[in-house]
């Protein structure tokens, strides 16, 4: 039979810390080393020897020792700083990208394909200054602001600092029918080296081209291993199709002789969302309750009062604020919400 756990919680600035009750149950040792719970003991072979309940520590609140099978759920902890109005319109207000990387100073999101499965040009979709909301991404999800029109080539400059090493690189070289790319000189093998040398610690390494003559040849590629010097060997090609969805497929190069930049990227199936408008100045609507907009108002008089120096009016408008936030709280518990009569109250 499961032990019950009560949890409580306080705020760290704008996180919350989860705390657990030492209730007595459920604490132990474990004949072997390194387990804290008596399901890890147990199912590592183990023996658990229970505390006794009447410890000192019983009744506290301490860092959680054991883990929970389908986690904690936490409910109302929304702080807005942003309205997403986008529609959800794709190719409107709403864009699908391949991954990221950088120039060498700020964030750039990629895309390729679509219904012509060329190039996307982006040059009428985003403007600079515009805030965009980032999905999708384990690093970059959040809200970003747009540094530059989108591009014809499929990138999207963004004003979120960033700087790979290397990050591009314009290279002269030749591709092949058999899926390679090779400088044609000294200095564009080292080029491609420099490139190799800096994706070496990663499991997949990509590139992106925006630019090369031919659209066989445009796009986000994954590389595969190549130990010859100053040439890249393409595995695959990452595309949206017609319908938005992410497509895999093997590269099919044309053969060129070529000037064409690469982008040491990175591939992520991200969601772009356009008609952002954030947290600036008094004419944001903030998503608040009436509770919550009424103690504000009180908030604001205790300050101003305590700047005049009147403890009086301080201290009123400081209980009516807390009375109010109170009342908030008081309105999201869940449950019945019984009265009882008094001591003096006729039965």
């Amino acid at each position: 039979m499961a032990s019950s756990k009560k949890y409580s919680y306080y705020l760290r600035g704008n996180q919350i810390a989860l705390i657990e009750e030492d209730t007595g149950l459920g604490s132990g040792t474990c004949s072997l080393s390194n387990y804290k719970n008596q399901a890890a003991c147990e199912n590592a072979g183990g023996t658990w020897t229970a505390a006794s309940s009447s410890g000192s520590d019983t009744g506290k609140y301490k860092s959680p020792q054991s883990s929970i099978t389908n986690g904690l759920e936490i409910e109302y902890t929304y702080s807005p700083t942003f309205n997403l109005q986008s529609t959800g319109d794709e190719a409107g207000d709403f864009w699908r990208f391949l991954g990221w990387g950088s120039n060498g100073t700020n964030l750039l999101l990629f895309t390729y394909g679509g219904p012509a499965q060329t190039v996307r040009d982006l040059s009428g979709q985003f403007a600079a200054d515009d805030w965009i909301y980032v999905s999708g991404s384990g690093r970059w999800s959040g809200l970003h602001q747009v540094k530059s029109t989108g591009s014809t080539t499929g990138i999207v400059t963004l004003k979120t600092r960033c700087n790979l090493k290397p990050s591009e690189n314009t290279i002269i070289g030749t591709f092949a029918i058999d899926e390679t790319f090779n400088g044609n000189s000294a200095a564009a093998d080292a080029d491609v080296e420099a490139f190799k040398d800096a994706q070496a610690y990663r499991d997949t390494a990509y590139v992106f081209i925006p630019d090369a003559a031919s659209e066989s040849n445009c796009g986000l590629f994954e590389l595969t291993a190549d130990t010859t010097v100053g040439e890249f060997t393409f595995a695959n090609k990452i595309t949206l199709d017609s319908d938005g969805d992410y497509t895999v497929s093997a590269a099919a190069n044309a053969a060129a002789s070529d000037t064409a930049t690469f982008y040491n990227a990175f591939y992520e199936q991200i969601n772009v969302y356009e008609g952002i408008e954030v947290l600036q100045d008094e004419t944001f609507e903030l998503d608040i309750s009436r509770y919550q907009a009424n103690a504000l108002v009180y908030y604001v008089k205790a300050k101003l009062a305590e700047d005049q120096g009147d403890l009086e009016k301080y201290l009123y408008n400081k209980n009516q604020f807390r009375a109010l936030m109170q009342r908030h709280e008081s309105s999201r518990i869940w449950g019945s919400r019984r009265v009882f009569p008094g001591i003096g109250a006729i039965r």
